[in-house]
């Protein structure tokens, strides 16, 4: 009997190797994701986008980042025909920008800014922008992005409502019938 407690000992070591936690696996690389096709809307905006280019329509770039003096990311081109309508045609087109912007760049949907976002745009100037080489021999002193200009709300109102913040919306979500903070019309 003796002899028989060891082995049992013996077994009960693998036993216990066995029940540690599996080791996940990780996704295949190499993988592609399946990309969907246009939208219908899609393509009509690229028609419009096009049709203005031919018309002598001013481009400009236009950025996303977290509020706050943070490094500007490219959203995306944006096309106008005269050059006072860029800050109404971004105002409308927020929405299009947010979604875009955080697909993109999922880190702004995540702390510390948690999807609480500024947009910025310059004018498309091949002959003005900085190349990569340029930033790198100035060794960090260079700023491509100090010629962004900060898109602000307009005095008039005229560019809408403010985005609800992640409070408001939370708020909203847990108390649907309101929190009675709302201005009443």
């Amino acid at each position: 009997k003796a002899a028989k407690k060891p082995k049992k000992k013996a077994a009960k070591k693998p036993k216990q190797a066995q029940m540690q936690k599996p080791k996940r696996r990780k996704a295949p690389s190499g993988e592609k994701k399946v990309e969907m096709p246009p939208t219908e809307a899609e393509l009509a905006a690229s028609a419009k986008y096009d049709a203005m280019l031919e018309e002598g329509a001013i481009v400009y770039e236009c950025f996303i980042r977290a509020k706050g003096p943070n490094q500007w990311f490219p959203v995306g081109p944006m096309a106008v025909k005269q050059d006072w309508m860029i800050v109404p045609e971004m105002w409308k087109a927020e929405d299009a920008m947010k979604k875009a912007g955080f697909k993109m760049y999922p880190a702004l949907m995540r702390a510390p800014c948690f999807g609480n976002v500024e947009y910025g745009y310059r004018a498309r100037d091949d002959e003005k922008k900085v190349t990569e080489e340029q930033i790198r021999e100035a060794k960090g002193k260079l700023n491509p992005f100090e010629d962004v200009v900060l898109l602000e709300r307009p005095a008039d109102g005229s560019a809408g409502p403010p985005s609800a913040g992640i409070m408001d919306r939370l708020n909203k979500w847990m108390n649907p019938y309101g929190t009675g903070k709302e201005e009443s019309k």
